[in-house]
């Protein structure tokens, strides 16, 4: 498990110092969860770290969605601490049902009312991902099958066909609340843990038979395209009525809201990395402010002497 020196943010002007051990990040704020700032190399651009069951990013809007139907990420589980729960679930109780679910040890895919097969049965597998690695993991509905990849390989498939059904279900990237009108079922379901890059959905199949070249970078957005998040670019994100925000760039307008949908949501965290070689960000949005602030605090810390532990104020 990879450990790092945290800031806890009471404001920019007076964060709060402690060290747990050799690793670098700082904790920013004010956010509704603050920015991880890492120099330690483990990660070369920012992303989104879901460090709670609770974590979450409501989305804006529906998707609407025919026979084909494609979910995919770009994804990381640190070792240790990495933990299987819902990437991406758009739900309403018997109208909707959209799954997307990874972990260390396998995928799970589900589209409501997955005919034929049992209503509450999603297609899963069980092939590990690597720790300390990124993957691109895909689920996919089109040409009479369900199929779930792994960085471009098949790894599960079964039939399925059928239209996908579509509701006012919200959508949310993490946890959710499965909410029930009868009450029986409510139920919470907890968000994976780890790191995510990329989201897109789509209303077509993008990928068909054994293997293809598995993306690896940014994800394009074309007529077939629902949402779209590209997380490892700080002009993706923004601040609004003290939230922070991911922006869909489908053109589609929805948005995810970090922290809000259901009574006990988190927030999970953006981890901004910068290498020693690399010029200062400009501190030109809340974000660049928040990583330039956070080399200054590294900076600083640097010109003291090396210990293990302290608790200090960086003035």
């Amino acid at each position: 498990m990879k450990k790092f020196l945290t800031l806890a943010a009471l404001t920019l002007a007076t964060p709060m110092i402690t060290l747990h051990n050799e690793a670098l990040a700082v904790t920013l704020g004010p956010l509704p969860k603050d920015v991880i700032y890492s120099a330690e190399g483990t990660f070369d651009r920012p992303n989104i770290f879901f460090n709670n069951p609770t974590d979450t990013i409501q989305i804006s809007g529906q998707t609407v969605l025919g026979n084909e139907s494609t979910y995919e990420a770009g994804i990381y589980f640190p070792s240790g601490i990495g933990a299987t729960g819902l990437v991406f679930n758009e739900f309403k109780y018997v109208l909707e049902d959209k799954v997307l679910g990874a972990g260390p040890n396998g995928l799970l895919g589900y589209n409501y009312p997955n005919f034929p097969n049992y209503h509450l049965s999603g297609i899963s597998s069980t092939i590990p991902l690597e720790s300390d690695t990124w993957h691109h993991i895909a689920f996919v509905q089109g040409g009479g099958t369900q199929r779930l990849y792994l960085d471009g390989k098949i790894v599960g498939v079964r039939p399925g066909a059928g239209d996908i059904f579509d509701s006012d279900g919200g959508g949310f990237l993490g946890a959710i609340f499965r909410d029930d009108p009868s009450n029986r079922y409510d139920q919470f379901a907890s968000s994976f843990i780890g790191h995510l890059d990329t989201f897109r959905l789509s209303n077509v199949a993008r990928y068909s038979g054994n293997t293809f070249e598995a993306p690896t970078g940014e994800l394009v957005s074309d007529a077939n395209t629902q949402i779209l998040y590209n997380l490892f670019k700080l002009e993706n994100y923004y601040q609004q009525d003290g939230y922070t925000w991911a922006s869909d760039l489908s053109g589609n307008g929805r948005n995810g809201r970090f922290g809000t949908g259901f009574a006990g949501a988190t927030s999970p965290s953006v981890v901004v990395p910068v290498e020693p070689s690399e010029p200062v960000p400009e501190p030109t949005t809340v974000l660049g402010t928040l990583a330039f602030g956070a080399v200054i605090s590294r900076w600083r810390m640097k010109r003291k002497q090396q210990q293990k532990s302290l608790n200090l104020i960086v003035n």
